[in-house]
């Protein structure tokens, strides 16, 4: 593994003691264990040979690269009792997902770059995202499809509630090129409650980006999609027998306002929404087959999308 060219010990420790609130994690920068189900999991370290602290809020480095093991599992983590996911904090800016066999916080324990992908007893990463949007990832359209950013230039990530019932983040990026040569910046804050895999979004945007989301669809997937009758919030999913990276059921959904995005299709290996404006929200899920949802079977994971979505509808928030 490459040395990480990140900060130095003494800038890590000055930044975890300024981030850390007092008494809510160890001495010794050990993760704060949640004191309810929810759980948001941001660590860094300085090198491979260093242990990882934990911390409240970062910037990521201009030093920073893909697979140099700054982050155990290369961005910040969030969790319920229900499943887990992870943003890439780097170029891609994309989300991924943790399958969890255990209603207990997981992430935590992820100490080794890489280790996710094999099955473990509290479950693993089950999402290929490759050059997609992953699973609701905010990205950028480029000549009619949409893309991962590439190049972020100021990213920052702030933990905003940990623990308890409810929890959430917000990450900050800057400097991105439009497509027409100008340049950037949105804030967007990620938010999840306990007894629902649903995670939501809300964006703010500045410098005309055209921001996009999506889900990344496999072969040999179900795709399914709301009725044109839904009221306010709509979704794309999809289903698949073989989906996930343990190569069993996995469904994944998207789900999105009909008055701030617009569906696109497919393309770049993803179901994608558009959105109208700088300001929007969105949603999205995801249910695995050995997780404690027990959803097993595509009539059990439309039963879940249509609860979601009444849920959505009933929040009007």
């Amino acid at each position: 593994m490459k040395t990480a060219r990140l900060v130095t010990i003494a800038a890590l420790s000055a930044l975890a003691a300024s981030c850390n609130a007092p008494d809510e994690s160890g001495a010794n920068g050990s993760p704060q264990e949640a004191s309810g189900q929810v759980a948001i999991d941001l660590r860094v370290r300085e090198n491979d040979q260093s242990a990882y602290a934990s911390l409240e809020a970062f910037t990521i480095p201009t030093s920073h690269e893909i697979g140099d093991g700054m982050m155990p599992y290369e961005g910040i983590g969030w969790e319920n009792e229900l499943v887990g996911y992870r943003l890439y904090l780097d170029g891609r800016l994309v989300s991924d997902i943790f399958g969890k066999k255990t209603g207990e916080p997981a992430l935590a324990q992820i100490d080794e770059y890489g280790s996710y992908h094999d099955l473990a007893p509290w479950g693993m990463d089950v999402l290929k995202v490759g050059p997609s949007l992953g699973i609701g990832g905010i990205g950028i359209m480029r000549d009619g499809q949409p893309e991962q950013f590439v190049s972020v230039p100021e990213l920052s990530v702030a933990i905003e509630q940990n623990g308890g019932d409810t929890g959430g983040f917000t990450i900050t990026a800057g400097g991105i090129e439009t497509p027409d040569g100008a340049t950037g910046s949105f804030v967007a804050n990620y938010s999840i409650g306990n007894g629902s895999p649903l995670t939501r979004v809300k964006v703010q945007s500045a410098g005309g980006l055209p921001l996009t989301s999506g889900i990344v669809m496999h072969d040999g997937v179900k795709l399914l999609q709301s009725g044109d009758d839904a009221a306010d919030w709509r979704y794309v999913a999809t289903w698949g027998d073989q989906q996930s990276e343990n190569e069993d059921g996995l469904g994944m959904a998207l789900f999105y306002r009909a008055g701030q995005a617009n569906y696109g299709g497919f393309a770049n290996s993803t179901q994608f929404v558009t959105f109208d404006s700088g300001e929007f929200e969105y949603a999205f899920l995801a249910a695995w087959e050995l997780d404690p949802q027990g959803v097993q079977s595509l009539d059990a994971f439309e039963t879940l999308l249509e609860k979601e979505l009444q849920a959505l509808e009933g929040a009007r928030q």
